[in-house]
């Protein structure tokens, strides 16, 4: 009875420190700086994916993403200046494609920078063009620490997506990009 006993309490321990440590591999995953955002553009779904779909013109509009090499259909290395001139690589894979619909990604195991996020276009109501709503999620290299510092020196993310979608009004309604 007592050998039972000692084996239900070694097994019962093991399980919740197994719980646990799946619990904050979960939560060391997810920890980051989370961000959603929306903007109306008159331009249909398609012009807006189409736009979007080709990464290479994302940082037309993404003004801290210096480039984008695309690999294949899914893979692509993108290059980013963060606070102080910090320059940051990292591989990111498409997780959904749906054609005028949505594009979801996330960073590849090992990446510099841990990623994920998506951008939807649903057409609007009314028939008044294309809402165009992004999600974000990162984990900066030195933690919430490292966004808070990035915040100091003016790297505030959310004003970035701001910017990024500002600009891709402006792209895709006037054809080009107001600069002051």
């Amino acid at each position: 009875m007592k050998r039972k006993k000692t084996l239900a309490i070694i097994a019962g321990t093991a399980a919740i420190g197994v719980a646990g440590a799946a619990y904050a591999k979960k939560r060391q995953r997810y920890s980051g700086i989370k961000m959603k955002k929306s903007i109306v553009i008159d331009r249909s779904p398609a012009e807006l994916y189409t736009f979007w779909r080709n990464l290479e013109n994302v940082p037309q509009i993404v003004d801290i993403i210096e480039s984008i090499q695309v690999r294949d259909e899914k893979r692509s290395h993108w290059t980013a200046i963060g606070p102080a001139g910090l320059r940051m690589t990292w591989d990111t894979e498409i997780t959904t494609d749906r054609e005028n619909e949505m594009i979801g990604w996330r960073s590849v195991d090992g990446s510099m920078l841990e990623t994920a996020g998506y951008i939807r276009f649903e057409p609007a109501l009314g028939g008044r063009g294309t809402v165009v709503r992004v999600a974000l999620e990162y984990s900066p290299p030195a933690g919430r620490v490292g966004g808070t510092i990035a915040s100091i020196l003016g790297k505030n993310p959310g004003s970035h997506l701001d910017q990024a979608l500002r600009r891709f009004r402006q792209k895709m309604e006037a054809g080009e990009i107001a600069r002051a």
